[in-house]
């Protein structure tokens, strides 16, 4: 049977589009000594109740089940921290019990969740879900799929790989297990359907979904945005729709997922990724690490088991030691287990041009764009592993395959805001406290001294200056085109900017002060409001006046999205979140 994971009853793409969408989950289960009312039935409290949600006709169609209504989505949050009101959905799905109280549901055993379509290779993507089990699953409990061209000729059965993860499993006090499928050999632009069903014994299968195939040549659609919670004026629904429509066709998050992950025991990442599925399951992304995953108190680990499809691959003989060569652990349980997942599932890592045994920083293709990501939590040295990677990578790009080349990251190296606080507190910048109430931009502290002013902190110039020393002499080699990031709640675009090396400086390029004609460097944007906590749904526009190499400069919610139409043109357009406005674009143009 196939079970109703969700339904989203949703109005036409109107004035909605752009808010985080209502989410019902019928397979949710009330918690003890709680009997769900209807949405419809509240009594007293059913206008306060009405205003929770974005749609009346979800509302009425929700009955009593399980739901996280948009409207009320991220009220009275804050990045980095927990103010837990029920009706914010902070921790999942809710409902409203006989006796006047709120009270978040509790999920089921044996249900797929949390379904999302992972970025491998233009032919292949890796379908990630969650599922609270009975028992840890053995070896001979490993989940499947099916997948077709049509629904009713899903006759493909795809076997995949568990991942127990035994930190959640002692904070949920159930058998929490993620779960791994490759879709491979797709054929380019074409549209799948599928379904997927847990490995323990007695789970059901989730509804059929449906996603449309990558590819390796021709125009090439991507969206492009860091720092997203599940707040009301977030991007999860034009990211839908565009996917839907064919605007994009696979996504970029550039980091800070959930704010944060590992909140309420990781309750707040199931959020999260509940909200976001009916995006992910239809529309394959790449997800980078951010500085909220490196904080979080797992230290990276609820990142890096959500990324377990990238991290892992290895069925090419050729690669047979990219484990021990590169140190990569799992946290499955078994040694059984263990084998499996490194000899069966093929990861994003395994298809770049040089495997990195890691999704803190990895490869992948995606039509005519190379995307390298790499984790600036820690900086970037010369002598850094990742460093070598990189440089690595960048040389075995085939340019007459992918002739558009970015390297991503969390963190921007170019942006006006940071560089009018060359003296603020460069550990303060990354930490989470500068961004708790930063609804759009950045807050700085001035770095500080000890008693004798001879020892002070490191300034956030000094940490950008030891970034660009470092990644301008490489993106100048490998003619990287764009450089993307996240991590300033804000929107920022350069000029082409130029690295000189007999002077080891970077400018804007003498011939590209006001355009983007036949760039002689690197074009820098900065998108870093895809939707964090208590995001506005008003934004503004604005020219820079503080550098020469700034060109635009913007607040409030928004994503982008990058148009490869050829070898020769890329196009960037600025969408506003909330009514999904392109309030900017601009197109680079090279060999012209």
């Amino acid at each position: 049977m196939t079970f109703p994971l969700l339904f989203l009853v949703m109005m036409a793409i109107v004035s909605v589009r752009a808010n985080v969408r209502d989410i019902v989950m019928p397979h949710y289960l009330p918690a003890e000594d709680c009997k769900c009312l209807a949405w419809t039935d509240i009594g007293d409290d059913q206008e306060r109740i009405n205003g929770y949600w974005s749609d009346n006709a979800t509302r009425v169609g929700a009955k009593n089940y399980c739901a996280m209504p948009a409207a009320s989505a991220g009220e009275f949050e804050c990045d980095g921290c927990t103010v837990d009101k029920v009706y914010n959905s902070f921790l999942g799905p809710w409902c409203y019990c006989e006796g006047k109280k709120e009270t978040y549901c509790v999920p089921p055993k044996g249900i797929p969740e949390q379904i999302n379509l992972q970025v491998a290779a233009p032919d292949v993507v890796v379908a990630s879900f969650v599922s609270f089990d009975e028992s840890v699953p053995g070896p001979q409990d490993v989940p499947t799929a099916m997948i077709g061209e049509s629904p009713t000729t899903m006759t493909k059965m795809i076997k995949g790989i568990s991942h127990p993860y035994a930190a959640l499993s002692k904070q949920e006090k159930t058998n929490y297990t993620l779960s791994f499928i490759k879709f491979a050999n797709l054929t380019s632009r074409t549209k799948y359907y599928y379904k997927v069903k847990p490995g323990a014994p007695g789970s059901q299968w989730s509804d059929i979904f449906s996603f449309r195939a990558l590819y390796n040549a021709g125009e090439t659609r991507v969206a492009a945005y860091g720092d997203m919670g599940h707040s009301r004026y977030n991007c999860m629904q034009n990211i839908k729709d565009d996917c839907e429509s064919g605007v994009i066709d696979t996504v970029l998050h550039m980091g800070d997922h959930a704010y944060d992950m590992g909140n309420g025991n990781s309750k707040r990442g199931d959020a999260y990724l509940n909200a976001y599925a009916p995006s992910l399951s239809a529309c394959p992304w790449i997800p980078v690490i951010g500085n909220h995953e490196a904080n979080d108190g797992d230290a990276t680990n609820r990142y890096l088991n959500l990324t377990y499809g990238e991290t892992l691959g290895g069925d090419n003989a050729s690669q047979a030691d990219i484990f021990e060569r590169f140190g990569v652990t799992s946290t499955a349980e078994s040694a059984l287990t263990e084998l499996l997942s490194k000899t069966t599932l093929l990861g994003a890592v395994s298809h770049s041009g040089v495997p990195s045994g890691t999704s803190k920083y990895f490869s992948t293709n995606v039509g005519l764009i190379h995307f390298a990501n790499i984790d600036l939590n820690s900086g970037i040295k010369e002598t850094d592993a990742q460093y070598a990677w990189l440089v690595a990578d960048l040389a075995a790009v085939d340019r007459t395959v992918t002739p558009w080349v970015f390297v991503t990251s969390h963190f921007p190296m170019y942006h006006a805001t940071d560089y009018l606080h060359f003296d603020a507190s460069a550990s303060y910048y990354k930490g989470e406290g500068p961004e708790a109430y930063a609804t759009s931009g950045h807050e700085y502290q001035r770095a500080t001294c000890d008693e004798s002013g001879e020892t002070c902190e490191t300034t956030l110039g000094e940490l950008l200056r030891s970034t660009t020393s470092v990644l301008d002499p490489v993106m100048h080699k490998f003619s990287v085109d764009v450089y993307n990031a996240g991590h300033v709640h804000d929107y920022c675009s350069t000029w082409p900017m130029c690295y000189d090396p007999s002077t080891g400086t970077t400018d804007v390029c003498p011939d590209n002060k006001d355009n983007f004609i036949n760039p002689m460097g690197t074009v820098h944007v900065t998108e870093g409001n895809g939707g964090v906590p208590g995001v506005v749904g008003k934004s503004t526009l604005t020219s820079c006046s503080s550098t020469d190499w700034c060109r635009k400069h913007g607040t409030g919610g928004a994503y982008g999205r990058w148009i490869a139409h050829n070898a020769t043109h890329l196009t960037y357009e600025h969408v506003q979140n909330n009514g999904g406005d392109v309030t900017d674009t601009f197109t680079i143009a090279k060999g012209v």
